[in-house]
């Protein structure tokens, strides 16, 4: 540790930046693709059709009751989920029954044609959802273990941004400095403008994480505190669950959910229905639960209304008493996964994500920067310690967005009928990332970053030339149908694509320069001393810093 308070805290924001780092940057990177996580299933499942109806709510109500009538026979709950501006196809789903020996069965879900009314048979594919999953799950690891070291990547992301605004005196001054092309003082401004420029988000994002699973991390203290049914009404407060009757095992006709509707919207000024909920389906306590789009951050009980599916009437909404614990918490977990959020709004999260992330690796890049002068100097070259971090920096900061278009490509490439394919899917990536956090291993610093970043250009540009050879759902097409879910998703590869290419370029481009200045610098030195060419030679090879002893030694 050091001397003062702000060098301890300089000293710990360095290390655990480094330490957790990469972790970070998979979590950042992950959790930012997830709030798309519905337009990329819906762009991995490209036998969906383009979207060109203006039918009514109601008629699309009748489409997902015949099909779930037909096809989920003796399945209590059913959910009907109505085109949204995310996604814009009519999908349902229903739970069957658990198995031996497991708490919930599996889910089963269908994406419907509006023109026939069946089933739409889509490639099996994790789409968004198993990117926006790995982001606290990890992917190969058990929820339990991966709960803990997300928990405490998190609690140290945490300290990292408190002890950054600490560090800096000066942190408004700090945002509106920047060096470029100073090398070390211009990556610790990138570094301090992405850090300050969106603060609160990153505040947020962080904090909200660790109340996702504050009874897995405070397990200990609420064992001790409360028994079990205390324990069951406290997660009651937190997690409160719309109150619904049991089936009665007494079978009834239901009436049309979509004339049921027609009461719903007399409760609404601003009819938004997103989802509908089905209990006890074709009993006599059968309910239908209608929930429009979220109009709050914390849930408003006004956006779901209750219906009786056998008289019609609407139940009366007193389930959903929010404490204030679970007014806080409900409030931090909207705000985390962006719930309420419009198109604009979600846009705005997108991007401040992608700045947590950048701001996580302009400080890895920081770290080897600063320490580079010193390591080029040991007469065995850098040491271990400081070509890991190299690697794993190049292995990660491009790696991982080339592993994730490896993702998109399996997508495409793979057999449609293969088994396990969206395992493969998963599978595919993580290979691809692991080769590419090898590779730096096997090539100089330099060249790997130029390589790494190429490559990063070439695979996103690619994507949607891959995506016209092998679906309909191409660039050309989705412009002709004006289909604008699908044709921004191939210009956003375009633009990431771009993005790369112009930082190879740039890289490319001040190394050369660097190449071509330290030898005219000598020369002028040289030429301002006196110094003949075969001095000037020697003086080059001696280097800038040992210019005057060479010149005094000859003269």
């Amino acid at each position: 540790m050091k001397d003062n308070f702000r060098q301890s805290m300089k000293w710990f924001h360095t290390w655990v930046g480094l330490i957790v780092g990469w972790i970070l940057f998979f979590m950042f990177i992950t959790g930012t693709l997830g709030y798309f996580y519905q337009e990329i299933t819906r762009w991995m499942e490209p036998e969906r059709p383009f979207i060109e109806h203006s039918i009514s709510n109601e008629q699309l109500i009748d489409i997902a009751q015949n099909y779930l009538t037909k096809n989920a026979q003796g399945i209590d709950e059913w959910d009907i989920y109505l085109p949204t501006v995310r996604d814009q196809n009519l999908r349902v789903g229903w739970r069957h029954a658990p198995e031996a020996g497991k708490k919930r069965g599996r889910y089963q879900r269908a994406v419907l044609d509006i023109n026939t009314g069946a089933k739409i048979d889509s490639r099996a594919t994790g789409g968004g959802r198993l990117l926006y999953r790995m982001h606290y799950r990890l992917h190969y690891l058990s929820s339990k273990i991966s709960y803990w070291i997300v928990g405490f990547c998190s609690m140290l992301m945490l300290l990292a941004v408190i002890t950054g605004v600490v560090i800096h005196k000066k942190i408004f001054t700090d945002f509106f400095t920047f060096r470029a092309k100073k090398g070390l003082p211009g990556w610790l401004d990138i570094h301090n403008v992405l850090s300050v420029i969106a603060l609160p988000f990153h505040f947020m994002i962080t904090y909200s994480g660790l109340l996702f699973f504050l009874f897995t991390y405070m397990a200990l203290s609420t064992n001790l505190q409360t028994n079990e049914n205390e324990y069951s009404e406290m997660r009651k407060e937190i997690f409160p669950r719309s109150a619904h009757l049991e089936s009665a095992n007494q079978p009834s006709a239901m009436l049309d959910i979509s004339s049921l509707y027609q009461q719903v919207k007399m409760s609404w000024k601003n009819d938004d229905l997103s989802t509908i909920e089905v209990f006890a389906a074709h009993d006599i306590n059968a309910q239908v639960l209608f929930i429009r789009h979220e109009t709050d951050i914390t849930y408003n009980p006004k956006d779901q209304v209750m219906v009786s599916a056998i008289t019609g009437d609407v139940i009366p909404q007193a389930s959903k008493e929010y404490t204030a614990a679970g007014m806080i918490h409900n409030g931090f977990f909207s705000l985390h996964e962006g719930q309420f959020a419009g198109p604009v709004a979600r846009w705005i999260y997108f991007f401040t994500g992608l700045i947590g992330t950048a701001m996580i690796a302009s400080g890895l890049i920081l770290w080897t920067t600063k320490r580079k002068p010193q390591q080029m100097k040991k007469a065995n070259g850098p040491d271990f310690g400081y070509r890991l971090v190299e690697q794993l920096n190049i292995g990660t900061i491009v790696g991982l967005p080339i592993a994730i278009a490896a993702y998109f490509y399996a997508n495409r490439l793979l057999p449609i009928d293969m088994i396990d394919r969206v395992n493969w899917e998963a599978n595919i990536m993580f290979i691809s990332w692991a080769l590419l956090l090898i590779y730096p291993a096997l090539r100089p610093a330099n060249k790997a970053w130029s390589e790494q970043l190429q490559l990063a250009a070439l695979v996103y540009m690619a994507l949607p030339l891959v995506n016209l050879l092998t679906t309909d759902k191409h660039l050309i097409n989705s412009l002709v149908q004006q289909d604008w879910g699908f044709a921004g998703f191939d210009l956003t590869f375009l633009a990431v694509g771009a993005c790369f290419a112009f930082a190879a370029y740039k890289y490319k481009t001040l190394h050369v320069d660097k190449k071509v200045r330290k030898p005219t610098i000598k020369q002028e030195v040289i030429k301002e001393s006196g110094q003949g060419s075969k001095q000037g030679e020697t003086f080059g090879n001696e280097g800038l810093l040992n210019a005057p002893q060479v010149s005094k030694g000859n003269s």
